[in-house]
C-alpha cells in the first residue's frame, strides 16, 4: 500500500492507495500537481481518502443505497455525477453510482473517505471529491477563491489573473498571453488568494479543461499539438461557441504549465473579449474594485455548492458568509485592477 500526504500549506490529503488501484492514485497525484506536493509523513489532513477496487464494495452495501442524490449537474460530457446513498449500522455513510461503478464509505466526523473505483470510470467521481472538498475547506480557512485563470509572468516573477464572469474571455486572454507573449500557464479556472508574510499570494488549482472552439482557432499550433482531442476545432460545421473536454495532461503539456503553483499576485485583468472593438484598456479606482470583491460572479463560494457539502464532511456543517476576508480585500485594494474590453490580450498594465 502507498501513503501519501500531499499540501499547499493550507489544504492537505492524505492519500492511500491498494496494490490494484495504483495506477488511479498515480494519475491523480499527476492532477494535483505542482497545486498540492509532497508533505511531512506524519502531518494532519483535512481529507483522508484510501483507493480500493471496485469489487470491494460490498453487494449488501450496494443494496442499502436507495436515496437517489445529484453530487453535480453540468453540461460537461461525464461530470453530471449522482449517486444513491445509504448508511451502515454504525452510521457509516454510503454512497453508490451504479453507473460509472464507484462506491464510497466514509466518516463524516473523522473526515476519512474509503473510495471504490477503477481508473478507467473513476477518475472523475475522485477529482471532484478532492478538488471541491479541498477549495470548502480553503474557504472556511479564509482563502478568497477568484473565477479566474491565470499566467505566470517569468520576468517579475508575479502571477497575473485574469478573472471575470462565465463567457468573458478568461480562457482567450489566457491563452493568447502564453502562447503570443511567452508567460507560462499558472491556472486554469479557480485561483486561491491568501495573505502570507504582509503579501498576496496566488495559488492554482486543478481543473479539468473545458474550452471554446474559437478560443482554440486562435491558435493553430495548438490544436496540432494538441492531436486528436482538438479536431474538433478543425471540423467548420461546429460553432465557435462549442466547448470541447481535454484530458489536463494532454493542455498542460501543450501550452507549457509554470512548474510552480504558487507565486505573488501583480495584478488582475478583467477581459469583455465579447466587446466588438479595439482593446481599451482602463484602471479601476476605489469603487468599482469595492463592487468587484461583492460580486458573486467574480469570487466562487464552495459553501454554496452541493459538489463540496453533499457529504456533510466538516465543514460543510459551518455557517460560511459570502465575503472577501478582510486582509485579502484588503491586500486585493493595493493591487492594479484593469478592464480589458476588446479582443486584444494585455500584456503591459
Amino acid at each position: 500500500m502507498t501513503d501519501n500526504l500531499l499540501t499547499n500549506t493550507v489544504f492537505s490529503l492524505r492519500l492511500r492507495a491498494q496494490e490494484t488501484s495504483k495506477p488511479l492514485a498515480v494519475r491523480l497525484r499527476t492532477f494535483l500537481a505542482p497545486y498540492l506536493w509532497a508533505g511531512a509523513g506524519d502531518g494532519e489532513a483535512d481529507l483522508c481518502v484510501d483507493l480500493h477496487a471496485v469489487d470491494g464494495f460490498l453487494p449488501e452495501w450496494r443494496a442499502r443505497c436507495t436515496a437517489p442524490m445529484t453530487i453535480r449537474e453540468t453540461y460537461a460530457v461525464g461530470f453530471t455525477l449522482k449517486v444513491l446513498r445509504g448508511a451502515l449500522d454504525d452510521g457509516t455513510q454510503l454512497a453508490w453510482d451504479a453507473h460509472t461503478g464507484v462506491g464510497y464509505r466514509y466518516s463524516v466526523a473523522r473526515r476519512e473517505v474509503a473510495f471504490y473505483g477503477d481508473e478507467a470510470t473513476a477518475f472523475i467521481h475522485l477529482i471532484e471529491l478532492v478538488r471541491y472538498f479541498g477549495l470548502l475547506v480553503e474557504q472556511a480557512k479564509g482563502t478568497a477563491i477568484l473565477h479566474s485563470s491565470a499566467v505566470l509572468d517569468e520576468k517579475t516573477g508575479g502571477v497575473i489573473a485574469i478573472a471575470g464572469v462565465k463567457g468573458a474571455g478568461k480562457t482567450t486572454t489566457m491563452l493568447d498571453l502564453v502562447l503570443g507573449h511567452g508567460h507560462r500557464y499558472f491556472s486554469g479556472d479557480k485561483l486561491l488568494l491568501d495573505v502570507v508574510d504582509g503579501r498576496l499570494r496566488a495559488r492554482g488549482w486543478p481543473d479539468y479543461p473545458h474550452i471554446g472552439l474559437g478560443s482554440l482557432r486562435q491558435h493553430p499550433a495548438l490544436i496540432e499539438r494538441l492531436g486528436g482531442q482538438a479536431d474538433a476545432a478543425l471540423d467548420p460545421a461546429r460553432a465557435d461557441s462549442d466547448k470541447i473536454l481535454l484530458t489536463p495532461e494532454a493542455f498542460a503539456g501543450a501550452v507549457g504549465r509554470s512548474p510552480v503553483g504558487s507565486g505573488r499576485l501583480e495584478r488582475i485583468v478583467l477581459p469583455e473579449v465579447a466587446v466588438d472593438r479595439a482593446l481599451s484598456p482602463r484602471a479601476l479606482r476605489g469603487e468599482d474594485i469595492d463592487d468587484l470583491l461583492r460580486d458573486p460572479r467574480i469570487f466562487e463560494w464552495p459553501h454554496t455548492f452541493v459538489t463540496s457539502t453533499w457529504h456533510g464532511m466538516p465543514p460543510a456543517d459551518q455557517a460560511m458568509q459570502r465575503r472577501v476576508a478582510a486582509p485579502v480585500a484588503a491586500a486585493l485594494g493595493t493591487l492594479p485592477w484593469i478592464s480589458t474590453p476588446g479582443r486584444s490580450a494585455l500584456v503591459h498594465a
